[in-house]
């Protein structure tokens, strides 16, 4: 609000100073108030007489995008329902990005109003206002809130008053009698108040970014480097999905026509075989395909969609796919464990999302590569700390350990800021090579293993961490293709197929114990959490993963 509010809890994630003092002004009105005429859209600059007043500042570190904690600070409407201490908002002119507007609220028991005029600032993630009707005993007072990122899923709101004293205070507010008590009154009320609002904005913030609700959709695109109408032909044949989706089993053609078909999908989910139907309809002159799911998957009462092939250059082209879907009102008894609509979200947003990465990249590997051997593993975890913290905890574990081999990942060739070589030499065989990169602005982690073990041409991966309701969600997709011409002259002599189930279990292994590690170093608080060199890292997954 543009003013202070209701007395609450310090926390230590806060921060406030204040300093300066009143002072008189030169052309009081008759009860020492000054009020100044505020141009809308215009900044406010201080004048020669209000440089020296009384400040304060507050600050609280929300794990959540800058933008959305802008949108919140911007819409007045909502703040009765978003801050404890606003009792109402009544928004009295509106011109643009600037607004009259009079609060009503609750300065340490005491119901005040005061009218203010703000101006959202998106160029600078900001609010500014100015009080245009002031409080009791406030003869002036600038507002100004500002939201800085910290990186892609956390950021500072920042809240600051700027304020003088009226200079007579007499009968304004009871029990406070002379301009000591009313400057305490003021710097306590905006102390208390401005922390409570920081942690309501906080709260609302971090719970916006969770989907909630029944209806859900989602969007996965990813460029190609192969022409548009080759592309489109991968997703349009429903007979390659068991060969490229590692999640499909079979996919059966009920019936249809050349514009229309309806086939039956056979898939694996958590280890168990699920099953569900689609209605293709495809309009090949723009190649898109529209779908939906007349016998949904478990947990469904509908879904549908749309795949595009978006041409960019005669060799390049954009794949996207939107999906949207309804869960069912009563989730109760189709798996164990799974009982509430929220339980029931999070398996199928997990399998949707994890499903639809992989599905994306072994289309391009299909096309660009006309190979079937990718196999890609997403795997989730949900920690409750901090994005940053989990992102510092991971980093020196992820690749440390070689679950192909048994091995943790050697010794530390080359480390700056941001990249790192590992290097271990099995007995007998070539020197083994993880390379990875650390980008604390979009909280993620990419790692290659070049010149992987033998029988893997490829290995790559990202982990990447985002910003949950009371912590944080890791999100770790590892991929590997399988080397054909290798395995050709293997002893064992196995398919491509039963070898990329192999490597998807080692894949999901080695993610999983990364993951475990992560959450076992994160117990100890950040002062005296270990720093382990590279091969202690390795052990503490190996371990995870009770090798």
């Amino acid at each position: 609000m543009a003013g202070p509010a209701l007395p609450g809890p310090r926390s230590p994630s806060h921060q406030h100073q204040r300093q300066g003092h009143a002072r008189r002004d030169p052309a009081p009105n008759r009860r020492g108030c000054a009020h100044r005429t505020v141009i809308p859209n215009q900044p406010v600059i201080p004048t020669k007489e209000e440089i020296v007043r009384n400040h304060a500042s507050h600050s609280v570190v929300c794990n959540a995008p800058a933008a959305t904690v802008h949108d919140l600070i911007s819409r007045t409407s909502e703040w009765p329902r978003l801050l404890g201490p606003c009792e109402a908002v009544t928004v009295l002119e509106s011109d643009g990005p600037t607004e009259l507007v009079e609060i009503t609220a609750r300065l340490q028991g005491v119901g005040m109003s005061w009218q203010s005029r703000r101006t959202v600032r998106p160029e600078v993630l900001g609010v500014d206002a100015e009080l245009v009707r002031p409080m009791p005993l406030v003869a002036s007072m600038r507002t100004t809130w500002r939201v800085v990122a910290v990186n892609d899923e956390q950021c500072v709101l920042l809240l600051e008053h700027d304020y003088r004293l009226c200079d007579d205070i007499t009968g304004l507010v009871d029990g406070v009698h002379t301009r000591a008590e009313a400057a305490r009154f003021i710097a306590a009320s905006i102390d208390v108040n401005s922390e409570r609002e920081l942690a309501d904005f906080k709260a609302a913030a971090e719970r916006a970014g969770a989907p909630s609700g029944r209806d859900r959709a989602l969007r996965h695109s990813i460029v190609c480097a192969a022409p548009a109408d080759e592309v489109y032909a991968v997703v349009r044949n429903a007979a390659n999905w068991p060969l490229i989706f590692d999640a499909c089993v079979a996919a059966t053609r009920v019936g249809g026509d050349d514009t229309t078909e309806l086939v039956r999908i056979d898939a694996l989910q958590d280890g168990a075989t699920i099953s569900w139907e689609t209605r293709r309809h495809y309009t090949d002159a723009i190649r898109r395909i529209e779908y939906e799911l007349p016998v949904p998957m478990p947990f469904l009462e509908s879904m549908s969609g749309q795949w595009r092939v978006i041409p960019l250059t005669a060799d390049r082209c954009l794949l996207t796919v939107d999906r949207r879907w309804r869960l069912l009102a009563d989730v109760t008894g189709i798996r164990p464990g799974v009982n509430t609509v929220d339980q029931a979200a999070e398996v199928v947003d997990g399998f949707v999302d994890g499903n639809a990465e992989a599905e994306m990249l072994a289309i391009r590997d299909f096309a660009e590569n006309r190979s079937a051997a990718l196999a890609t593993v997403v795997v989730r975890a949900t920690l409750p700390h901090p994005p940053d913290e989990v992102l510092a905890a991971l980093f020196p574990l992820v690749g440390t350990a070689d679950l192909l081999t048994g091995r943790p990942a050697g010794t530390v060739r080359y480390q700056d800021a941001v990249h790192d070589e590992l290097v271990a030499q099995p007995r007998g065989e070539a020197a083994l090579r993880v390379v990875r990169t650390r980008d604390e602005r979009s909280l993620s982690i990419d790692v290659c293993q070049p010149g992987p073990p033998r029988g893997i041409a490829a290995r790559w991966g990202r982990w990447r961490v985002r910003a949950t309701p009371g912590g944080s969600e890791v999100v770790a997709r590892q991929s590997a293709r399988v080397d054909a011409g290798a395995l050709a002259a293997a002893a064992d002599r196995a398919d491509v197929p039963e070898k990329k189930r192999r490597l998807r279990e080692l894949l999901e292994r080695d993610s999983r114990a990364t993951l475990d590690a992560c959450a076992r170093a994160l117990v100890e608080p950040p002062p005296a959490r270990p720093r382990l060199d590279a091969a202690q890292a390795g052990e503490a997954v190996l371990e995870a993963a009770g090798v």
